[in-house]
């Protein structure tokens, strides 16, 4: 004969149980389900050409398969600074010449490089100079009258090899890294980044012995340096640091990290892959939240503190548009999200980055598509 207290002793806890199992259900099933109460899209500015014109430091100029169309057939490189709306070409016929938006030369520098040297590239500085890419990892700093200002090889000196070198920077030019993607040494893949200090001089802020360097950015605001790390069979790592190398902390996410962002108070960071997106606390490493998204792929995220809400941007991208476009908000705090439709093709430029500002509480602007687009997020 069963104890009739054992009995009721399991009664009990089934019931606690089921009443667990069922408030479990109910808070994930509000976590899909409690959505804000409007999300309205609207557009601030819009371009002629939708496809292709994009606004910069209050300017408007044309892209076409990534190049600014004023520069004549034949351009070999060309790259833009956000800052100042500025765009260099190096140009086929033996020089390299800095434009504004509206298509003017501002300087011209001749320089005899080979066509299909895949090593030659520049980057645009908002002072009217820029820096020159040559040989695989040399470095050339031209100042805005057209000479050379510094020199700098990034050489690891492997013997057994190492990637093209790469240059990350924020649009002012305060904070410059240096990075060697992939180094090979006893066959394994490393990796390593530098800042360049005001004096000329680099100083090592990054080493890897066997995780190679999928990109590195610097913040906005110049003051953290982001290296996204990858090796094979394992998630990626992105290693925050600050301006001067110091290591903050490091986060990680199950998969291919496409993008970051640090808040403006530093103190949280955004991560996004192609169909995920998560906030960490940037002190204490702390997942603050995460969602997944599976309309299309994620061309955009970050987080705004001030309202606890992840803004994000998914599409399908074809070419240069950006088609069946859905803007989706996620309250962290109410542990709500809402998603909404954007009826047209957007046009998106790799050169042009995606920029959110807050106007005020729940109103957003963001650039650097071909429309300028108001969001306004009520919950």
């Amino acid at each position: 004969m069963q104890n009739p207290f054992l009995c009721r002793a399991k009664s009990n806890d089934y019931l606690l149980f089921m009443k667990t199992l069922v408030f479990s259900l109910f808070i994930s099933f509000a976590w899909f389900q409690g959505f804000a109460q409007s999300v309205q899209i609207s557009e601030v500015q819009q371009t002629a050409d939708a496809g292709n014109q994009f606004e910069l430091a209050d300017a408007s100029f044309t892209l076409e398969r990534g190049a600014p169309s004023f520069v004549a057939g034949g351009s070999y490189s060309a790259d833009i600074n956000v800052a100042s709306g500025l765009s260099i070409a190096a140009l086929g016929t033996g020089n390299i010449q800095l434009y504004g938006t509206n298509g003017t030369v501002l300087q011209s520098r001749d320089y005899d490089f080979q066509p299909d040297d895949s090593s030659i590239e520049v980057y645009a500085k908002p002072d009217g100079g820029f820096v020159l890419r040559e040989n695989i990892a040399n470095f050339l700093f031209f100042d805005s009258f057209g000479e050379i200002s510094n020199s700098i090889s990034n050489s690891s000196q492997s013997t057994e090899g190492e990637a093209i070198s790469e240059l990350a920077a924020d649009p002012m030019f305060e904070t410059i890294v240096l990075y060697n993607p992939v180094i090979v040494r006893d066959g394994v893949e490393g990796s390593r980044a530098s800042v360049v200090k005001p004096n000329g001089i680099t100083q090592n802020i990054f080493n890897s012995q066997d995780r190679a360097i999928r990109f590195v950015e610097v913040s906005e605001d110049g003051q953290f340096i982001g290296v996204v790390t990858y090796l094979s069979g394992t998630d990626d790592i992105i290693t925050l640091l600050d301006r001067n190398g110091n290591e903050l902390n490091s986060f990680s996410l199950n998969q291919d990290i496409s993008d970051f962002r640090v808040s403006k108070d530093g103190r949280y960071l955004t991560l996004r892959s192609d169909s995920r997106v998560a906030v960490f606390s940037v002190t204490s490493g702390e997942r603050m939240g995460s969602t997944s998204i599976r309309s299309g792929s994620i061309y955009f995220a970050d987080y705004v503190p001030e309202e606890a809400t992840i803004i994000a941007l998914s599409a399908e991208r074809s070419g240069d548009f950006l088609n069946d476009v859905q803007f989706h908000a996620i309250n962290l705090e109410e542990r709500s999200l809402e998603r909404k439709e954007y009826g047209l093709a957007l046009g998106i430029s790799d050169a042009v980055p995606l920029r959110l500002n807050r106007s005020n509480a729940g109103n957003y602007v963001l650039t650097g598509l071909s429309t300028t687009l108001a969001l306004n997020v009520s919950w």
